[in-house]
């Protein structure tokens, strides 16, 4: 018998757990970018930063620079690399410009095809047919509420049908947080599935939270799941409901009639949405950097206010602080975690012990597991 504790009936079989071996590795990457991020509508940004002509956003999907660029109103995605000498396209995380490379000036249109080569007659000679062979890859865009997605490999179903009845959810969220307070890139050197791990449960919570998030919440986590995705419902202590209440009330802020607790969704593979008290939306992604390194992108949200009177004054500005802070202390203990659990399972063989408590993670576990497997 193995001198590990004997398997419970209450854990999951070591058979849909994750190995350690599969959280680090260059060959483990790049099959999780094949298998995963190629083939998964992956959650790019907001149509906030997309109103305009012209408004674009970049991001990176495990290793792929992507651009979103609003031609006209409408939304196209390429691959953010001018098919000239290869230079990043737009360089920024989101701003406003025409597709035009820094490097040597070729102009992209909206069908990705470089229209303006500077000095094209004199030393390149391209006609229109050699312009089209030279166009960006382009890479298919959905959105979802205000939510933007993009998907690399076309195959598949649509966005809808991978959301399921979480598309929904997304709806709500959007039409009710509006306000963006704070925003935030952070490095972790933790492969990416340890550091999403920790956002889905709360038996970590005494331990790694004592000061924190303990208090925030009740020792009671509910869990559903939709497909890939899940969610893990909790109460918000007592004294953080009453906190909530009399924020809202006095900064005029509206609040979801259908999350009043703490909500927290997983959307697979990557994407966290945590909602306080139907007052507060913070979103994550767990964007996979290397095998032994991601980056935390956060976003908070509250909802428009009734009391304009109160925006940009000393009373909000002490409620975005304090809300602030207290997410990204949260963050910087979740990290220490993370990190500290990566460089464990570099030194060990046996799959973890997952008990009860930790249902979402074996989920999540089972949908990875299920992806990687797929041909």
């Amino acid at each position: 018998m193995d001198d590990r504790v004997q398997q419970s009936r209450l854990s999951f079989p070591p058979d849909m757990v994750i190995p350690p071996q599969r959280y680090s590795g260059e060959a483990n990457h790049a099959e999780e970018a094949v298998r995963i991020f190629r083939r998964c509508w992956m959650f790019v940004g907001f149509t906030d930063d997309l109103r305009n002509d012209n408004d674009f956003i970049t991001a990176e999907i495990a290793g792929t620079s992507v651009l979103v660029q609003n031609f006209d109103g409408e939304l196209r995605a390429y691959h953010n690399v001018c098919t000239h000498r290869y230079s990043l396209i737009h360089l920024r995380p989101c701003g406003n410009g025409k597709p035009v490379c820094p490097y040597h000036g070729w102009v992209f249109n909206r069908d990705g095809v470089p229209v303006g080569i500077p000095g094209n007659r004199e030393h390149f000679g391209l006609d229109d047919a050699a312009k089209k062979r030279l166009a960006l890859r382009g890479f298919e865009v959905a959105v979802r509420g205000r939510f933007v997605f993009v998907r690399l490999e076309p195959a598949g179903p649509g966005l809808d049908e991978q959301l399921g009845a979480y598309g929904a959810v997304l709806d709500h969220l959007s039409d009710l947080f509006t306000d963006r307070i704070d925003e935030g890139v952070l490095p972790w050197n933790a492969n990416w599935k340890a550091a999403l791990e920790s956002a889905l449960e709360v038996y970590h919570v005494d331990a790694t939270h004592p000061e924190t998030f303990k208090g925030y919440v009740k020792k009671v986590w509910i869990c559903s799941y939709e497909g890939e995705h899940s969610r893990g419902v909790s109460q918000l202590s007592d004294g953080s409901a009453r906190w909530w209440d009399g924020v809202a009330q006095k900064m005029g802020l509206p609040r979801s009639d259908r999350l009043e607790s703490y909500d927290h969704y997983l959307i697979f593979p990557n994407l966290a949405i945590g909602v306080s008290h139907g007052a507060l939306m913070s979103v994550q992604t767990y964007d996979p950097v290397g095998p032994d390194r991601c980056e935390l992108h956060f976003r908070l949200f509250l909802g428009e206010t009734t009391k304009p009177q109160t925006k940009g004054g000393a009373a909000r500005k002490a409620v975005e602080a304090n809300v602030a802070g207290f997410n990204r202390t949260i963050l910087g203990e979740d990290q220490r975690v993370a990190e500290s659990t990566h460089k464990g399972l570099k030194q060990v063989q046996a799959p973890a012990v997952l008990g009860a408590c930790e249902e979402r993670i074996a989920a999540f576990h089972r949908a990875w597991l299920a992806r990687m497997a797929a041909e």
